[in-house]
């Protein structure tokens, strides 16, 4: 009797499972009705679960909102402190050394970051009419390194340091800066003009460096650039530093 009774259970909840297996058989709407149907009855069977996913969900995106407006209104505020700055220095006329000093002191105390370029840029102009050129330089190489479009202004940057570096003595990271402003600048067909002065560059200093295979394949390039009259300054020069080569 009892085995009995247990295989009865048993048939019963297999019954059971198939019933809620096919609780939706016999529906004869559409797959899109019997879709929404279906998600209505697993929202009424998990009210509770569905309710404090949906909290936490709200929860999680309120808090990654007002984040990034905060983020954005510490940015607003340290621009406009920024300015302001800049503003009473040219009011002022405060002299290099105290607007050097303001300008470093704001770079330390910015929370965002995204003042940095901004600064370096002013403080690297800043050293360089100071005539600290390796500070000047290296601030520019700091921003160069954080820019990746536009192209032409990460080449500049470079460009720039390179000459810095040049009057700084130090023709060996001239060198490199030229050459990172050449290869940066080498895909923009419309800016040939500051590519061949680029390939020059990186040629003369090859040149002096002593490393004449790569001097020789930089003024070659500035060379044969096609471009507009501005250009034919540099194919002069690149053209006689080739043919020092060709004699040495």
């Amino acid at each position: 009797m009892d085995k009995f009774h247990k295989k009865n259970q048993i048939e019963q909840k297999k019954q059971a499972e198939l019933i809620q297996k096919d609780e939706f058989a016999d529906f004869e709407g559409s797959k899109a009705e019997l879709a929404f149907l279906k998600f209505t009855h697993f929202l009424s069977r998990n009210r509770k679960a569905v309710f404090i996913g949906l909290a936490s969900a709200i929860v999680v995106l309120a808090v990654i909102i007002g984040f990034f407006e905060y983020r954005a209104y510490l940015f607003e505020k340290e621009t406009v402190t920024l300015e302001d700055l800049k503003l009473t220095h040219q009011k002022s006329k405060v002299g290099l050394e105290a607007q050097i000093q303001s300008l470093e002191v704001f770079l330390q105390n910015q929370s965002t970051g995204k003042m940095e370029l901004r600064v370096w840029k002013d403080l690297s102009k800043l050293y360089a009419e100071k005539g600290e050129f390796g500070k000047a330089a290296g601030f520019l190489e700091d921003a160069a390194k954080k820019i990746d479009t536009p192209k032409e202004i990460k080449a500049l940057y470079f460009y720039v340091a390179g000459n810095y570096r040049e009057r700084e003595k130090n023709n060996t990271k001239s060198l490199e800066n030229y050459k990172i402003a050449a290869t940066v600048i080498e895909p923009a067909r419309e800016l040939n003009g500051f590519k061949a002065w680029s390939y020059y560059q990186a040629g003369r200093l090859s040149y002096l460096t002593g490393d004449k295979p790569s001097a020789k394949q930089y003024l070659e390039k500035a060379v044969k650039l096609d471009g507009a009259e501005s250009q034919e300054d540099v194919k002069l020069l690149s053209s006689y530093l080739l043919l020092k080569l060709g004699k040495n």
